[in-house]
């Protein structure tokens, strides 16, 4: 998971003026090992229903610097941000679910939250959401969905190594016309979810 000290350009970039004065100084205090300060914002913030200042509390408690590591907590957090629209959360509630991480395994909600960020543009959700459909691990297996899903992050625009690498080996798995529905589709998903969330995509980019 992203640290809190490297995702200050994402959110900047993700939330622009929306972001609070309040949760970018706390991040500014935690980048800079000002944990009382950068903990104090992002609970104040989150106790307005902040979703930023949420998901910044669970990467704190998932990475144990600003407090005792938490993965429970992490997990409260990150769903309430979810809850409140963030597609950061989103993916890192799926990544929790999928490894176990502060709560049971359960692939069925790993894919349940990754698609919602996948859908918010978030293509390495989309990427992870793949491979759930092609293993057939809380989904349905459907390799011709899972490559529609991973199909996003190999556009030209993004090129993701991995994504490249599962679409290279759902491919095999496939004949021509799958692969060509698959293609279909994943178009479909990129016109749909990616397209319109190119600010989230450069963010998760680091562009």
């Amino acid at each position: 998971m992203r640290a809190l000290a490297g995702i200050l350009g994402v959110l900047s970039a993700l939330f622009g003026a929306s972001a609070s004065a309040q949760v970018a100084q706390g991040i500014k205090a935690y980048a800079r090992g000002d944990y009382p300060t950068a903990m104090r914002a992002f609970e104040a913030g989150a106790a307005k229903g902040d979703a930023q200042a949420r998901y910044n509390l669970g990467v704190a408690y998932a990475e144990g610097r600003a407090v005792p590591a938490d993965p429970a907590r992490a997990l409260y957090c990150y769903r309430q941000a979810a809850e409140g629209g963030s597609v950061l959360a989103a993916f890192n509630l799926g990544q929790a679910y999928r490894k176990g991480q502060g709560v049971a395994a359960d692939p069925a909600e790993a894919a349940r939250w990754y698609e919602q960020a996948a859908k918010g543009g978030h293509y390495k959700a989309g990427n992870e959401l793949g491979i759930l459909y092609i293993e057939g691990r809380g989904v349905p297996r459907d390799p011709v969905e899972g490559m529609a899903w991973i199909y996003p992050a190999t556009h030209a625009s993004i090129m993701d190594p991995s994504a490249m690498a599962n679409a290279i080996q759902a491919a095999s798995m496939l004949d021509g016309a799958q692969i060509q529905e698959a293609q279909a589709r994943g178009k479909t998903y990129f016109q749909r979810y990616i397209a319109p969330n190119q600010t989230v995509v450069r963010a998760i980019a680091g562009r």
